[in-house]
């Protein structure tokens, strides 16, 4: 079916979108919307891949857009975003707000996911690399920016959230000992927790990697991995994905494919545990124990190994002239919960397994996060707020 529209002709407007509801967009077929997307894929891809890179967020806004289409090395002018913008509103690949901002619709989800794949690998290696340079978390101060992967998740959840949360923090195999809690219509990292919901932030491990870097320690994040745990210690590798190899989060993949049981290593010492492998060079050794001596003296863990220059660590062999470094990951906590409700199947435990559940990652000050013990009685005051308790 040809998509003809002045817009999608040439035309151009230089009228702001207009307030209000989105206009009904024109109803193309699958292969119609891949043919366009294909016939202009210098325009619409670079688009496509920042919507969905940002699923998590109900709406995102033209400052948004620019920010990462510059990621992309693409200098667009407003007015051009908007004309683009336009174009695929009209042809059903997003949906349009008003200045509050855009969405891909159903279709357009399908046909980015495909077209986009290419564009997208490696781009979690790239990620994680500038989200480690946002960050100045100090642990000694317990100050500054950490990266926190968060959920919005259905607050009759709370009682087993209450459960597998405290169970996971208490074994050490999270990272760090706060969490971000945000309540009915607060924000977290740039979605608004909806009615009869909660937004739950654990810390992630590139806080660690930035304390490093501030340290003058390079890391190189090399894989997620699933981690076998054996008497409360790390014994073994079960399996690895590379960061620079995938278009998906490695530890999110192994959640959803069920094959973590963070809940029974927390509980037992024994199981299965998200982690992430990186190396460091061998001369950063010493600096290496002083940050986790560092950690360990502000209650901060996450430091799961430190290996020596060219010894493999656990069952991976590291490069010569270098040292392997494992990291619990802030996912842990979450992949308990899932755990408990793959056991219990209901209508809250469906809620975990849709997109709304993907982890949104993004910086968050350390001040505004609580200590986990102090999880099940905050989340039970009402309202839920997400500053430091009283």
């Amino acid at each position: 079916m040809p998509l003809t529209s002045p817009l999608l002709n040439g035309a151009s407007s230089d009228q702001d979108d207009p307030v209000g509801p989105p206009p009904t967009p024109v109803a193309a077929s699958p292969d119609d919307l891949r043919a366009l997307v294909r016939s202009h894929g210098e325009r619409y891809q670079p688009i496509l891949a920042v919507l969905r890179d940002q699923p998590w967020k109900e709406l995102v806004g033209s400052r948004d857009l620019l920010d990462g289409l510059s990621g992309q090395g693409l200098d667009w002018s407003e007015r051009t975003l908007r004309l683009y913008l336009a174009e695929m509103a009209e042809a059903g690949l997003i949906e349009r707000h008003g200045r509050r901002g855009y969405r891909l619709t159903s279709a357009g989800g399908e046909v980015a996911r495909e077209l986009t794949v290419a564009r997208r690998l490696g781009s979690i290696f790239a990620k994680m690399e500038e989200i480690t340079c946002q960050l100045d978390f100090d642990p000694g101060r317990g100050t500054g920016l950490v990266s926190v992967n968060a959920y919005v998740l259905p607050r009759e959840l709370l009682p087993a959230m209450g459960d597998e949360i405290e169970a996971v923090f208490r074994a050490g195999l999270a990272v760090g000992g706060r969490l971000l809690l945000a309540g009915e219509g607060e924000d977290i990292l740039g979605r608004q927790v909806p009615s009869g919901h909660v937004g739950v932030g654990t810390v992630c491990s590139l806080t660690l990697a930035s304390v490093f870097l501030r340290r003058g320690i390079p890391t190189l994040p090399l894989f997620g991995g699933l981690l076998r745990f054996d008497g409360g210690k790390p014994a073994h590798f079960l399996e690895m994905i590379r960061y620079d190899a995938t278009t998906l989060s490695p530890n999110e993949t192994f959640i959803r494919a069920n094959l973590t049981s963070v809940s029974r290593a927390a509980a037992s010492g024994s199981g299965a545990i998200t982690a992430s492998f990186r190396e460091a060079p061998m001369s950063a050794l010493d600096a290496l124990h002083a940050v986790e001596n560092d950690c360990r003296a502000a209650g901060f863990p996450g430091i799961l190994v430190i290996g020596r220059p060219g010894q493999s660590v656990l069952n991976i062999p590291v490069h010569e002239g270098r040292v392997g470094i494992v990291l619990s990951t802030g996912l842990n906590p979450m992949a308990s919960l899932w755990e408990h409700h793959r056991l219990r199947p209901g209508a809250a435990g469906e809620e975990l397994r849709g997109d709304a559940s993907r982890p949104m990652v993004g910086p968050a000050a350390y001040e505004e996060l609580i200590p986990w013990p102090e999880f099940r009685r905050r989340a039970q005051m009402p309202p839920l707020t997400a500053g430091a308790p009283p």
